[in-house]
């Protein structure tokens, strides 16, 4: 114990284990607080980790607010992981009081494909949409480029060729290339880490390449 917790100008408040309830190949992780520390005060957030069901934990780490959750990576499988969080609030003055209002973690799947080839694969996608609207998927790690999308119908089921660039539909008299922003879906060699927006069920088919 140190003279601030002796002082009680320094208090440790520690969550108990939670789970979070996802099964998905990674995810982009979010934590923010809400939080206000005048002059002379301090706020710590930290974050420890479990892919083992409580049996092992990783060390704290200081979280960073609107940052990812430490020792957490996109391409780390999620299985309903397990956390914990602690904040440590501090002061060198009784007068500068910090409060800590709430804390947000947010867990966005991801689809990870490893292309074990030599060259990029333009890989065979069904979508079969949820509800009217719009479908887009991003590969995070090839510049971002999205491919999109637009006006579908609910349980319409659309097949793109992203290597023939051929478009069909379940939709009779229907052709969906003016739905289409033009930006075939292309997976480069390593990881890929694509982002799914709106509701719909999709499945890939693809084949490496090896030169």
């Amino acid at each position: 114990m140190n003279w601030l917790q002796l002082g009680n100008l320094q208090g440790i408040s520690t969550s108990p284990p939670f789970t979070v309830p996802l099964q998905v190949d990674g995810a982009l992780t979010k934590v923010s607080w809400k939080s206000s520390s005048p002059t002379g005060s301090k706020i710590i957030v930290q974050t420890r980790l479990s892919f083992t069901k409580g049996a092992d934990w990783t060390e704290w780490r200081i979280c960073t607010n609107g940052g990812a959750v430490p020792d957490l990576s996109p391409t780390d499988k999620v299985d309903h992981l397990q956390m914990m969080y602690r904040v440590i609030i501090s002061s060198t003055d009784y007068a500068a009081v910090p409060v800590f209002e709430e804390i947000t973690f947010s867990y966005e799947p991801v689809i990870v494909i490893n292309n074990t080839g030599d060259m990029a694969c333009k890989p065979e996608i069904w979508i079969t949409k949820e509800g009217n609207g719009e479908f887009s998927i991003v590969n995070l790690s090839s510049k971002a480029e999205e491919f999109k999308l637009t006006d579908l119908i609910d349980q319409e089921t659309v097949y793109i060729n992203n290597e023939q660039e051929d478009i069909e539909t379940s939709l009779a008299s229907t052709y969906r290339y003016s739905s289409f922003n033009d930006n075939y879906l292309s997976l480069p060699a390593g990881l890929n880490l694509l982002k799914l927006s709106g509701k719909a069920k999709v499945q890939f088919r693809y084949q490496f390449k090896y030169l």
